[in-house]
């Protein structure tokens, strides 16, 4: 099979606009997504230790059993203890968990920012195909990388991510922006791939983040709660996709989306990597989740001209490497 050459087809096209949702197949090499495993491996390795990695499986069961001290390792990004309150005290929040199984416990890990201390991650996140196809879905003259997260359901995850929308975490203003979300593993709604309410980033909302292990709103968000979906799926139009690896989805940012636990005996291992177009500006926006290590001085409504959100489209020439010419301290 031929290299993907970064383009989407008009039908692509007008089916992400239209939807809110796309997923191209074997958009990414095996080389690449054998950089993001690596990646994710080195990320897991380091619970415990990392400030930055957390299990929310752990947390969720912290959170519903009153009387359990939360522990997160070195992980400080985040005031678990807070957010165990907050959800605590959401008359409408509940766990979102599969049925229980007789193989203990799984885990559903969380890490953010690999791009700044690995170079295979860079490698996919500036010089694969995924920025200028990001380009074409966003109309853009130029694309700014934004951040990578990851996300892990182990074999036996009761753990679900509860239906959200992404604008309100970033500190983004405008909607030019898309999530892509690449497996490392075959997955599908029975191992937890993600689900897309299709459409709903024409509904004219923004709704507040929410803490993934409850629909419980962030209390420092102006906006309104995301409805409750999982309540009543049958209302929505929820669409997903059987990828492989190589495959990736790409979400709109006000795409509303959520996902299973892993009730199965597999991985779902997973990295979602985020691209802003050249109408995006910086937001300080209230209740969105602070980036971890950044260091610039950007004031609300600059462009996103700063060393935390390189452009990586278009390149000077097509064939040039933005990773190897990258540097920040935190290269290993």
């Amino acid at each position: 099979m031929p290299a993907f050459n970064g383009r989407v087809s008009g039908a692509d096209y007008d089916a992400f606009i239209r939807d809110g949702v796309l997923c191209l197949r074997d958009a990414l090499t095996p080389e690449e997504i054998s950089h993001l495993r690596g990646a994710v491996d080195r990320q897991i390795a380091a619970l415990g230790v990392s400030r930055t990695g957390y299990d929310f499986e752990a947390l969720a069961r912290q959170v519903w059993d009153e009387g359990r001290p939360v522990e997160t390792g070195a992980a400080d990004r985040f005031d678990m203890r807070r957010m165990k309150d907050m959800v605590r005290a959401d008359a409408w929040a509940r766990p979102l968990q599969e049925a229980p199984g007789d193989h203990g416990e799984g885990m559903f890990f969380y890490d953010v920012a690999a791009w700044k201390h690995d170079r295979g991650v860079r490698q996919v996140a500036f010089d694969s195909a995924l920025p200028e196809i990001a380009a074409h879905l966003m109309d853009a003259a130029y694309v700014n990388f934004w951040e990578d997260t990851t996300f892990v359901k182990a074999p036996h995850t009761r753990q679900k991510t509860a239906f959200h929308q992404d604008l309100a975490y970033f500190q983004i203003e405008g909607d030019q922006c898309v999530v892509v979300w690449i497996p490392l593993d075959p997955a599908t709604l029975e191992n937890g791939v993600m689900q897309y309410v299709r459409g709903s980033h024409l509904w004219g909302e923004t709704y507040a983040p929410n803490v993934f292990v409850s629909q419980t709103p962030f209390a420092s968000s102006p906006e309104k709660r995301c409805p409750d979906i999982e309540g009543a799926p049958e209302k929505y139009d929820i669409v997903s996709f059987d990828v492989e690896p190589g495959d990736v989805i790409i979400h709109h940012v006000k795409t509303v989306h959520g996902a299973g636990g892993n009730p199965t005996g597999s991985w779902r291992r997973a990295v979602s990597l985020r691209y802003c177009g050249d109408r995006a500006r910086y937001f300080d926006r209230p209740g969105a989740i602070a980036q971890v290590g950044v260091s610039h001085t950007l004031k609300d409504g600059d462009r996103l001209f700063a060393a935390d959100y390189p452009v990586v489209w278009p390149k000077p020439w097509p064939q040039m490497r933005l990773a190897d010419l990258f540097r920040l301290p935190e290269d290993s």
